[in-house]
């Protein structure tokens, strides 16, 4: 017959099973962050007046497609306020977003030839 296992030894184990599950939860968690890109658009000066001269500018794709945890950086540098689909970004402002959950977002852009863009979250 063999001996039942003493509260320490199921301590010892619990233990071992909880460092286990910590680690791999880290593990997880690194690789989220260290997976996650940064997509940074700086709008020229004059970049409004190019476009109103009838120039094609096209600083972001017409589909922007993006993992969750991604961040965007959008830095105004012009003297208009332009659209990226939800986004509003002043004259001389920046905008960041980190993107948090799963999901499509559209919108007018002021910074793609078709005026419009999606951004597709995954």
């Amino acid at each position: 017959m063999s001996t039942p296992p003493t509260p320490s030894t199921w301590r010892r184990a619990l233990s071992a099973v909880v460092a286990v599950a910590a680690v791999a939860l880290l593990v997880v968690a690194l690789q989220a962050w260290t997976s996650s890109e940064e997509i940074e658009v700086t709008v020229a000066a004059g970049t409004a007046e190019r476009i109103a001269a009838g120039e094609e500018i096209e600083l972001l794709p017409r589909t922007l497609e993006v993992e969750v945890g991604d961040r965007l950086e959008i830095i105004n540098l012009d003297d208009a306020t332009h659209e990226v689909g939800p986004y509003t970004v002043a004259a001389g402002q920046t905008l960041t977003q980190t993107f948090t959950s799963p999901g499509i977002l559209e919108g007018a852009c002021t910074l793609h030839p078709s005026g419009e863009i999606t951004i597709v979250i995954r």
